[in-house]
């Protein structure tokens, strides 16, 4: 029997209980909840004098969170949001003079700061499963170190490696000459090792696929996104060096290599044998042709057309590449005309 609106319990928006995750848009759960002091004595940065008792119990957006809960603060444009807000605050220094102080956890590297507690909150859910689920296939001759997590319907044939911490997500492929560095991560439905894209003509003029058995090398710390393709290299390994990270839909062509620490945004594409270098910077949907070097450091914007080599630390954009300031000043030509 259901009770009827006149006797109908009313939960209490302000109760002490903690409030279901998610609940109106409000943010992400601690574990258990923590006073701001702790919060900052495990991470790092100052609180304001006073409040180190706060209790946070969420990480919230700075437009939606209330008492409880800790929103970053790291650009201007939303300090207005936070002058409204009551929720405890991580600045940025450049911002914390825009703020009163009595609720403020000050940090030098706040989007740092930002990320540690996320890491935190990410561990804790993490379930005890078992490594590798029953929906996994790993051919025999495959070598995946009992430490790595393999997700469900992941394919591992013989001959790739997996290395310890790694983590393979659901769906993805890794084919034989694969290898995958420690903790590393292979995105939910990435191809690792297929065949590169070789083709010669025949004496008769027809089409003959080249062999691509150089495999794939994926070293320590690298994050490749979802569905992402990198095929394997023709007489050596395609190499996406330590620490770089891909975003979802990035294709990396035989023989390439990207540089340690590089950043590839979603849907960019390198044709075979090129050569970022170390510390990069591609935006999305940027497309760069094959044998081009692009040096340590340069940045390519969203949607550019490299068909020539990069120097070191340089900015180009639009298509073909050309130094980002003169592509400027050619678009706003024509857009006078």
């Amino acid at each position: 029997m259901r009770a009827s609106p006149k006797n109908r319990k009313r939960r209490n928006p302000r109760s002490s209980a903690q409030p279901a995750e998610g609940e109106a848009g409000r943010g992400i759960l601690l574990g258990a909840p923590q006073s701001l002091g702790a919060l900052a004595s495990a991470f790092g940065g100052e609180v304001d004098p006073g409040c180190g008792d706060l209790e946070i119990a969420r990480v919230a957006p700075i437009e939606s969170a209330g008492p409880g809960d800790l929103a970053p603060l790291l650009a201007p444009r939303y300090v207005g949001a936070a002058l409204q807000s009551e929720a405890a605050l991580l600045v940025e220094p450049s911002l914390a003079p825009k703020i009163p102080a009595g609720r403020r956890w000050i940090h030098p590297h706040a989007h740092y700061a930002l990320a540690l507690v996320l890491k935190g909150i990410e561990e804790a859910r993490r379930k005890p499963e078992t490594q590798i689920p029953l929906r996994t296939h790993i051919e025999a001759g495959a070598d995946v170190d009992p430490t790595a997590m393999i997700g469900p319907g992941a394919v591992i044939l013989a001959g790739a490696r997996v290395g310890p911490g790694a983590r393979i997500e659901p769906n993805a492929v890794l084919y034989g000459g694969a290898v995958i560095g420690e903790r590393a991560v292979v995105g939910a439905g990435s191809i690792i090792g297929r065949p590169g894209f070789g083709w010669t003509s025949s004496p008769e003029g027809n089409l003959v696929r080249i062999p691509q058995l150089g495999g794939v090398r994926i070293e320590a710390d690298v994050e490749i996104g979802p569905l992402c393709s990198i095929d394997a290299g023709t007489l050596g390994p395609t190499v996406i060096e330590k620490g770089a990270k891909l975003d979802a839909h990035v294709h990396v062509g035989h023989n390439a290599v990207i540089g340690a620490g590089s950043m590839i945004a979603a849907q960019a594409g390198f044709a075979g044998s090129v050569r970022v270098g170390a510390g990069a910077l591609v935006g999305g949907q940027a497309g760069v042709a094959d044998h081009v070097s692009i040096g340590a450091g340069a940045k390519l914007a969203a949607k550019s057309g490299v068909i020539g080599d990069v120097p070191p630390g340089a900015v180009v954009g639009g298509y073909p590449a050309v130094d980002r300031a003169r592509w400027l000043r050619a678009v706003a030509r024509m857009l006078r005309k």
